[in-house]
């Protein structure tokens, strides 16, 4: 099946940080193939009653595999014997609204930054994409497709999902808020004017040069939440109004990578 990258503009390099041994929220769930590999690590591997029949053993709250930031199964074996779901992160996927599976980059993770992705670490994301859920990634895309082919542009109109996505392009092909606000207005006649002002005033401590990149940024992170489709239930109008909000969160942080990496944390993890 093939995979629709989400997050054109951004990259990931591993810092060492450990989090994602962390087991924050998560746990780490082995494949038939990470069983067999795993031979000789049996003591960290323990039953699961989810649809994997076991996952890595936790040991004071994080994997037990984990020793000074460091993994036991990479140091003593190598990288490709780890399981596929730790060789997956920060990677994942999401379902399209036509059953098409769209991979997309955890922002919470520390190794997350601004550049862009290699088609070598692209194509190494989606291959443990389809080792950890081989079995599962039809069904998903069957069960978490639309029924329908028509979507809401607004409370009273309804519009084509393919109009919606070609709308999602419309908005965010741009580099400034001044013109998100001007293109909402011609879609829904209606300012919105307070609200951009309201992330404009966010970046106004920041010298010219660096509020245009942040105003850059701002935006390419929330069409890449409009890609994932987090927000496909609502209207588009209301997707959007969910988007500036998003956009004026994550602009209270000097970081703005470090505000993407909070706000994806409640849409990935709660």
């Amino acid at each position: 099946m093939s995979f629709e990258v989400t997050f054109d503009g951004m990259r990931y390099s591993c810092v060492n940080c450990a989090y994602c041994c962390s087991c924050k929220n998560w746990r780490v769930f082995l494949s038939y193939f990470d069983m067999m590999r795993l031979k000789g690590y049996e003591n960290y591997i323990e039953k699961s009653n989810s649809n994997y029949e076991h996952v890595l053993a936790l040991r004071n709250g994080k994997c037990g595999l984990i020793e000074n930031n460091l993994c036991r199964i990479q140091l003593e074996k190598s990288y490709d014997t780890k399981p596929a779901m730790c060789r997956l992160f920060p990677f994942s996927f999401m379902v399209k609204w036509n059953g098409d599976l769209l991979l997309i980059l955890k922002h919470y993770c520390g190794g997350v930054q601004v550049g862009k992705c290699s088609k070598k670490t692209i194509k190494h994301a989606i291959e443990c994409c389809e080792e950890l859920y081989h079995d599962q990634l039809s069904e998903f895309s069957l069960d978490f497709a639309e029924r329908s082919d028509k979507t809401s542009l607004n409370e009273k109109t309804e519009i084509c999902w393919e109009e919606r996505a070609e709308l999602g392009k419309y908005f965010f092909k741009i580099k400034k808020f001044d013109s998100f606000s001007e293109k909402y207005s011609e879609i829904f006649s209606e300012d919105i004017s307070d609200s951009i002002e309201k992330l404009k005033s966010k970046n106004s401590c920041f010298d010219e040069k660096t509020q245009k990149l942040r105003e850059k940024e701002t935006l390419r992170y929330m069409y890449e939440l409009n890609k994932r489709e987090h927000f496909r239930k609502m209207s588009f109008k209301k997707e959007l109004d969910n988007l500036i909000n998003v956009g004026i969160i994550i602009d209270d942080y000097k970081d703005l990578l470090k505000g993407e990496g909070a706000v994806d944390s409640k849409l990935l993890l709660n």
